[in-house]
């Protein structure tokens, strides 16, 4: 059997559903999907301080004499009036599928605000108690 040219069935990219539309995060090169995994190994997941990185992740560039940042679907969030909070969100989850896995991705993107709604140190430590069946 033949292999199929990768590019006619493969799509690498990231596409996040906001608001009814979906926001297309284009995968990075090697060398920076590398220092992306590098990065998420010794950091773990992306912390809140990485705004830099979620930023530049949604192809955004920081102007040096203004300090704005503007770019890819950055630019394309911010002139469809997304809050900041859903376009970092979007950034860290673009982190995470590419420098980790896009399963954690998915599980960031839909769990991410559980932290807010449960005590997860009281969950935690509830679920250390439950034996399990044998």
């Amino acid at each position: 059997m033949a292999y199929k040219d990768l590019d006619t069935f493969f799509d690498p990219d990231l596409h996040l559903p906001i608001r009814g539309k979906k926001y297309t995060v284009p995968a990075p090169g090697g060398d920076d999907s590398a220092h992306l995994r590098k990065k998420v190994m010794d950091d773990g997941l992306p912390p809140i301080e990485q705004v830099r990185d979620a930023l530049h992740i949604l192809g955004a560039d920081e102007d040096p004499e203004t300090g704005r940042w503007a770019g890819g679907v950055y630019s394309e969030m911010v002139a469809d009036n997304i809050p900041w909070p859903m376009i970092f969100h979007a950034g860290r989850t673009a982190i995470i599928h590419f420098g980790f896995t896009p399963d954690m991705a998915e599980t960031h993107w839909a769990l991410a605000q559980l932290g807010k709604l449960v005590d997860l140190e009281q969950a935690t430590e509830f679920l250390a108690t439950i034996k399990p069946k044998t």
